[in-house]
């Protein structure tokens, strides 16, 4: 049995190249806490691995391409 960590979970589910809110990659990972998963896309972005966008009220993330300067773009 394999196990991954939730950033990798969330990797992975931002892996197809597109955005998404923090609900939809909640309900692609396995519906985890809020708080905790509010946590993990934080400190991922301000490691780089991922980006993030206000749009509106909501916030999408999705995974950093190669030459972005920096995690968060808003």
């Amino acid at each position: 049995m394999v196990h991954y960590s939730l950033a990798d979970k969330i990797t992975k589910s931002l892996g197809d190249g597109e955005s998404y809110t923090q609900s939809e990659i909640s309900s692609k990972i396995g519906n985890i806490n809020r708080a905790i998963l509010t946590g993990y896309l934080r400190s991922m972005a301000d490691l780089g691995k991922i980006k993030s966008k206000n749009v509106g009220k909501a916030k999408i993330y999705s995974l950093k391409k190669r030459g972005d300067k920096d995690g968060k773009k808003d």
